[in-house]
């Protein structure tokens, strides 16, 4: 099984941050979000799998992290997905679908000998901003023993919600009948939550109904989403299942499932006093309400800070009061009072009480 990750966007939602990086690599309990991604993978895939990675918006950077630090626990192949154009000097591209389909060349043709060599040369797919809390051992399990052409995962969301998302209508066996990109009328609370897991056969259909829509775009069309090609999936016979997610996912597109997040990563990794010393953190009269998870060679001078606080490295905090917010790395803040905030790194802040606040990379305020 290959895996396939499209990284290539922009961010627009978390702008300003997404000017100077990209949108995976805002940095939460000591890892970027790409990096919470791709452990999850470690735990259940050989270290022979290949990553499809599609990139674009800042490549070089991705790229360079990747392979720092996961190129002896996957056999990576880039792709770039070429921008469709630009706007204010950020490009924008033809969406996820395109993405998608860029990774067709790495499929071969094959004539499957059985219905299990069929699902163990297909393709699990996975979005860089968004994070299952399951475990990924249990989506192939799902996978593996279902009799079935592949999995969507999905999560269960709040009426008023379900026209922000693609949802999905199910038979009483949760096989999929129906899916819809962001339906104007109530259709289904079912959201499609992010991991796709397809057969060999189901994948390269999957390719060339993608490539039906790309090949129809004109320069007046909207970008193109998966959702339509997985509904020609459905409509050709091919079964595939909604496996509803347990734990939920996070999703790290807004800035307010960003704040949400935190809690649950900061639960799994937060800082142990004992571990200060190792860390070169200090910590002076001030207290510290966990769970906080607090960068290496970061002071904490005469402030409160926590609970569900994420602090980068290198970073300097004085006479402040923080909790529920991510700063990012060598942020200076003096006199700061502030929650549900996330601060950008080599930020300087100092004088302010104020609740939410979005300050991007190399600010002064």
């Amino acid at each position: 099984m290959k895996i396939i990750g499209p990284i290539a966007g922009t961010g627009p939602r978390l702008r300003p941050f997404t000017f100077n990086k990209p949108k995976a690599f805002l940095t939460i309990a000591g890892k970027t979000v790409l990096d919470h991604i791709l452990s999850k993978f470690s735990n259940t895939f050989e270290s022979n799998t290949e990553l499809i990675l599609i990139v674009g918006y800042k490549k070089r950077q991705m790229m360079e992290h990747i392979k720092a630090h996961y190129s002896d626990k996957f056999k990576l192949t880039f792709i770039e997905q070429i921008p469709r154009g630009y706007e204010e000097g950020q490009p924008y591209y033809w969406g996820l679908g395109e993405a998608i389909y860029l990774a067709h060349s790495r499929f071969k043709k094959t004539e499957p000998k059985s219905k299990e060599e069929d699902k163990r040369n297909g393709s699990l797919i996975f979005l860089g901003d968004m994070l299952p809390l399951d475990e990924y051992s249990y989506l192939m399990y799902k996978y593996w023993e279902s009799d079935v052409d592949g999995i969507i995962t999905v999560m269960k969301v709040a009426k008023e919600d379900a026209s922000s998302y693609g949802v999905v209508l199910v038979d009483n066996n949760n096989i999929i009948k129906k899916l819809v990109e962001k339906p104007k009328d109530f259709l289904s609370d079912l959201a499609i939550a992010g991991p796709y897991a397809f057969s060999n056969t189901a994948t390269r259909a999957l390719f060339d109904n993608l490539k039906k829509y790309l090949d129809n775009r004109t320069p007046e069309s909207k970008e193109v989403y998966m959702t339509e090609s997985l509904q020609d999936l459905v409509d050709h016979g091919f079964k595939i299942a909604a496996v509803e997610l347990k734990q939920g996912i996070l999703d790290f597109g807004r800035p307010s499932e960003i704040l949400n997040g935190i809690k649950y990563l900061l639960d799994q990794n937060s800082s142990r006093s004992n571990d200060f010393q190792n860390q070169s953190i200090t910590v002076e009269r001030s207290y510290i309400k966990n769970p906080v998870f607090i960068g290496k060679n970061t002071r904490v001078i005469n402030s409160v800070i926590g609970p569900y606080l994420s602090i980068g490295d290198d970073c300097y905090i004085e006479n402040s009061i923080i909790g529920n917010s991510i700063i990012e790395t060598r942020a200076h803040l003096n006199n700061i009072i502030s929650q549900n905030s996330i601060i950008g790194n080599h930020v300087k802040v100092e004088n302010i009480s104020k609740d939410n606040l979005i300050i991007g990379d190399k600010s002064i305020y």
